[in-house]
Protein backbone atom coordinates (compact mmCIF):
# COMPACT_ATOMS: atom_id res chain seq x y z
CA UNK A 1 0.00 0.00 0.00
CA UNK A 2 1.71 3.51 -1.04
CA UNK A 3 0.64 4.62 2.27
CA UNK A 4 3.43 2.71 4.36
CA UNK A 5 5.70 3.49 1.42
CA UNK A 6 4.68 7.39 2.53
CA UNK A 7 5.38 6.60 6.02
CA UNK A 8 8.76 4.42 5.60
CA UNK A 9 10.12 7.55 3.53
CA UNK A 10 8.90 9.82 6.16
CA UNK A 11 10.65 8.08 9.06
CA UNK A 12 14.06 7.23 7.25
CA UNK A 13 14.38 10.62 6.77
CA UNK A 14 13.39 11.15 10.31
CA UNK A 15 15.84 8.62 11.78
CA UNK A 16 18.97 8.97 9.15
CA UNK A 17 20.31 12.22 11.06
CA UNK A 18 20.65 9.90 13.95
CA UNK A 19 21.20 7.20 12.55
CA UNK A 20 24.61 8.86 11.30
CA UNK A 21 25.43 10.47 14.23
CA UNK A 22 25.55 7.51 16.32
CA UNK A 23 27.84 5.87 13.76
CA UNK A 24 30.14 8.02 13.37
CA UNK A 25 33.06 8.43 16.11
CA UNK A 26 32.60 11.28 18.76
CA UNK A 27 35.21 11.68 21.48
CA UNK A 28 32.72 13.04 23.53
CA UNK A 29 30.77 9.70 24.21
CA UNK A 30 31.34 8.67 27.37
CA UNK A 31 32.18 5.05 27.25
CA UNK A 32 30.89 2.73 30.55
CA UNK A 33 32.06 -1.22 29.67
CA UNK A 34 34.17 -1.67 27.03
CA UNK A 35 34.22 -5.74 27.68
CA UNK A 36 31.72 -6.57 25.30
CA UNK A 37 33.71 -8.99 22.94
CA UNK A 38 32.81 -9.66 19.06
CA UNK A 39 31.75 -13.36 20.38
CA UNK A 40 29.22 -12.11 22.58
CA UNK A 41 27.46 -9.47 20.41
CA UNK A 42 27.86 -11.95 17.51
CA UNK A 43 25.53 -14.28 20.10
CA UNK A 44 23.47 -11.17 20.75
CA UNK A 45 22.50 -10.64 17.16
CA UNK A 46 22.10 -14.04 16.32
CA UNK A 47 19.60 -14.42 18.72
CA UNK A 48 17.74 -11.07 17.74
CA UNK A 49 17.40 -12.48 14.69
CA UNK A 50 15.94 -15.53 15.20
CA UNK A 51 13.15 -14.12 17.79
CA UNK A 52 12.54 -11.83 14.65
CA UNK A 53 11.84 -14.81 11.86
CA UNK A 54 10.04 -16.50 14.51
CA UNK A 55 7.99 -13.10 15.53
CA UNK A 56 7.54 -12.43 11.73
CA UNK A 57 6.34 -15.88 10.88
CA UNK A 58 3.86 -16.24 14.01
CA UNK A 59 2.29 -13.08 13.20
CA UNK A 60 1.83 -12.80 9.77
CA UNK A 61 -0.67 -15.97 9.67
CA UNK A 62 -2.71 -14.37 12.43
CA UNK A 63 -2.61 -11.45 10.44
CA UNK A 64 -4.30 -13.24 7.35
CA UNK A 65 -6.22 -14.38 9.38
CA UNK A 66 -8.04 -11.48 10.10
CA UNK A 67 -7.00 -9.36 6.95
CA UNK A 68 -10.39 -8.66 5.27
CA UNK A 69 -12.12 -8.41 9.97
CA UNK A 70 -10.01 -5.72 11.48
CA UNK A 71 -12.20 -5.50 14.47
CA UNK A 72 -12.11 -9.15 14.90
CA UNK A 73 -8.38 -9.08 15.02
CA UNK A 74 -9.20 -5.86 18.37
CA UNK A 75 -11.84 -8.39 19.95
CA UNK A 76 -9.04 -11.66 19.59
CA UNK A 77 -6.54 -9.19 21.35
CA UNK A 78 -9.17 -8.68 24.02
CA UNK A 79 -10.06 -12.14 24.25
CA UNK A 80 -6.18 -12.98 25.36
CA UNK A 81 -6.15 -10.27 28.12
CA UNK A 82 -4.01 -7.27 26.13
CA UNK A 83 -4.58 -3.95 27.62
CA UNK A 84 -6.53 -2.60 24.19
CA UNK A 85 -8.18 0.66 24.33
CA UNK A 86 -10.38 1.78 21.24
CA UNK A 87 -11.36 5.31 21.95
CA UNK A 88 -13.16 8.21 20.42
CA UNK A 89 -10.61 11.02 21.30
CA UNK A 90 -7.43 8.53 21.10
CA UNK A 91 -5.90 11.28 19.83
CA UNK A 92 -6.02 13.73 22.35
CA UNK A 93 -3.87 10.92 24.61
CA UNK A 94 -1.35 10.30 22.11
CA UNK A 95 -0.87 13.90 21.40
CA UNK A 96 -0.20 14.38 25.30
CA UNK A 97 2.19 11.77 25.11
CA UNK A 98 3.99 12.39 21.79
CA UNK A 99 2.72 8.93 20.81
CA UNK A 100 0.90 7.39 17.64
CA UNK A 101 -1.78 5.18 17.43
CA UNK A 102 -0.95 1.26 18.38
CA UNK A 103 1.07 -0.12 21.10
CA UNK A 104 2.44 2.02 23.54
CA UNK A 105 5.18 0.41 25.89
CA UNK A 106 4.89 0.74 29.87
CA UNK A 107 5.22 4.17 31.37
CA UNK A 108 6.04 5.74 34.62
CA UNK A 109 5.85 8.75 36.33
CA UNK A 110 3.43 11.91 35.59
CA UNK A 111 3.17 10.69 31.57
CA UNK A 112 1.59 7.37 33.39
CA UNK A 113 -0.38 9.23 35.56
CA UNK A 114 -1.98 11.24 32.68
CA UNK A 115 -2.35 7.99 30.34
CA UNK A 116 -4.71 5.60 32.90
CA UNK A 117 -6.67 9.58 33.92
CA UNK A 118 -7.34 9.95 30.58
CA UNK A 119 -8.11 5.97 29.35
CA UNK A 120 -10.48 6.10 32.60
CA UNK A 121 -12.53 9.25 31.56
CA UNK A 122 -12.69 8.43 27.86
CA UNK A 123 -13.43 4.77 28.44
CA UNK A 124 -15.81 5.52 31.20
CA UNK A 125 -14.20 3.30 33.70
CA UNK A 126 -12.55 3.78 37.56
CA UNK A 127 -10.15 6.21 37.15
CA UNK A 128 -6.59 4.73 37.69
CA UNK A 129 -4.00 6.93 39.79
CA UNK A 130 -0.97 4.91 39.12
CA UNK A 131 2.18 6.03 37.98
CA UNK A 132 3.22 3.42 35.98
CA UNK A 133 1.31 1.42 33.18
CA UNK A 134 0.82 -1.41 31.66
CA UNK A 135 2.44 -2.25 27.97
CA UNK A 136 -0.56 -1.38 26.18
CA UNK A 137 -2.62 -0.46 22.65
CA UNK A 138 -4.89 2.33 22.16
CA UNK A 139 -6.51 2.65 18.77
CA UNK A 140 -8.97 5.07 17.14
CA UNK A 141 -12.80 3.83 17.90
CA UNK A 142 -13.45 1.91 14.97
CA UNK A 143 -10.24 1.14 13.49
CA UNK A 144 -10.61 -0.51 10.33
CA UNK A 145 -6.98 0.02 8.73
CA UNK A 146 -5.87 -3.75 9.27
CA UNK A 147 -2.44 -2.90 9.14
CA UNK A 148 -2.49 -0.17 11.77
CA UNK A 149 -3.14 -3.06 14.12
CA UNK A 150 -0.83 -5.30 12.69
CA UNK A 151 2.41 -3.04 13.44
CA UNK A 152 1.00 -2.34 16.90
CA UNK A 153 1.11 -6.23 17.46
CA UNK A 154 4.88 -6.70 15.79
CA UNK A 155 5.74 -4.29 18.20
CA UNK A 156 4.18 -6.07 21.04
CA UNK A 157 5.37 -9.30 20.35
CA UNK A 158 8.87 -7.79 19.75
CA UNK A 159 8.51 -5.90 23.63
CA UNK A 160 7.06 -9.65 25.24
CA UNK A 161 10.55 -11.21 23.74
CA UNK A 162 12.87 -8.66 24.74
CA UNK A 163 14.09 -7.88 22.06
CA UNK A 164 16.90 -4.69 22.03
CA UNK A 165 15.45 -1.27 22.19
CA UNK A 166 12.15 -1.67 23.60
CA UNK A 167 13.00 -1.78 27.13
CA UNK A 168 12.16 1.11 29.45
CA UNK A 169 15.25 2.91 29.13
CA UNK A 170 15.73 2.76 25.07
CA UNK A 171 12.15 3.67 24.83
CA UNK A 172 12.49 6.64 26.67
CA UNK A 173 15.52 7.91 24.92
CA UNK A 174 14.62 7.48 21.73
CA UNK A 175 11.42 9.49 22.45
CA UNK A 176 13.28 12.40 24.04
CA UNK A 177 15.84 12.27 21.55
CA UNK A 178 13.33 12.30 18.55
CA UNK A 179 11.17 14.48 19.66
CA UNK A 180 13.82 17.45 20.58
CA UNK A 181 12.95 20.78 19.42
CA UNK A 182 16.50 22.73 20.70
CA UNK A 183 17.96 23.08 17.42
CA UNK A 184 21.12 24.80 18.67
CA UNK A 185 21.94 21.84 20.64
CA UNK A 186 23.16 18.49 19.45
CA UNK A 187 20.25 16.03 21.54
CA UNK A 188 23.65 13.36 21.42
CA UNK A 189 25.84 15.47 23.48
CA UNK A 190 27.19 14.11 26.65
CA UNK A 191 25.61 10.98 25.55
CA UNK A 192 27.17 7.46 26.03
CA UNK A 193 28.07 4.98 23.53
CA UNK A 194 25.46 2.28 25.44
CA UNK A 195 22.65 5.41 24.97
CA UNK A 196 23.39 5.20 21.07
CA UNK A 197 23.32 1.65 21.02
CA UNK A 198 19.98 2.01 22.94
CA UNK A 199 18.59 4.82 20.68
CA UNK A 200 19.79 2.84 17.58
CA UNK A 201 18.03 -0.65 18.99
CA UNK A 202 14.53 1.06 18.97
CA UNK A 203 15.28 3.11 16.10
CA UNK A 204 15.73 -0.38 14.40
CA UNK A 205 12.63 -2.15 15.46
CA UNK A 206 10.44 1.12 14.80
CA UNK A 207 11.56 0.36 10.77
CA UNK A 208 11.01 -3.27 11.55
CA UNK A 209 7.46 -2.77 12.34
CA UNK A 210 6.81 -0.61 9.37
CA UNK A 211 8.69 -2.91 6.84
CA UNK A 212 6.36 -6.08 8.23
CA UNK A 213 3.10 -4.25 7.78
CA UNK A 214 4.64 -3.07 4.24
CA UNK A 215 5.71 -7.03 2.86
CA UNK A 216 2.64 -7.54 4.51
CA UNK A 217 0.19 -5.67 2.85
CA UNK A 218 2.06 -6.31 -0.89
CA UNK A 219 1.67 -10.04 -0.58
CA UNK A 220 -1.77 -9.92 0.32
CA UNK A 221 -2.43 -7.08 -2.37
CA UNK A 222 -0.74 -9.51 -4.50
CA UNK A 223 -2.52 -12.09 -3.86
CA UNK A 224 -6.07 -10.55 -4.11
CA UNK A 225 -4.97 -9.48 -7.55
CA UNK A 226 -4.01 -12.88 -8.61
CA UNK A 227 -7.50 -14.00 -7.25
CA UNK A 228 -9.68 -11.32 -9.27
CA UNK A 229 -7.42 -12.61 -12.53
CA UNK A 230 -8.51 -15.98 -11.48
CA UNK A 231 -12.18 -14.63 -11.53
CA UNK A 232 -11.82 -12.79 -14.63
CA UNK A 233 -10.44 -15.52 -16.53
CA UNK A 234 -13.22 -17.93 -15.30
CA UNK A 235 -15.71 -15.68 -16.25
CA UNK A 236 -14.41 -15.13 -19.80
CA UNK A 237 -14.34 -19.25 -20.20
CA UNK A 238 -17.82 -19.41 -19.22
Amino acid sequence: MDIFREMECIIKNQYKNILVKISKPNHNFKMKNNKVTCCCTLTINAETERKKKAINDKLKNLVLKYIDEPQKLIRYMKFNKLNVYTLKYANIILNLIKEEEGFITPKKGLEALIINLLIGIMSEKKLIFKLSTKPLFIFSQNNDEIFTIARALYKYYGFKNKLPGYDYHSQQLFKKIYNSKNKTTSPFENRTIEEMYACKDAINRDLESINFTIQLSEETQGAKFALNKIKENKSANI
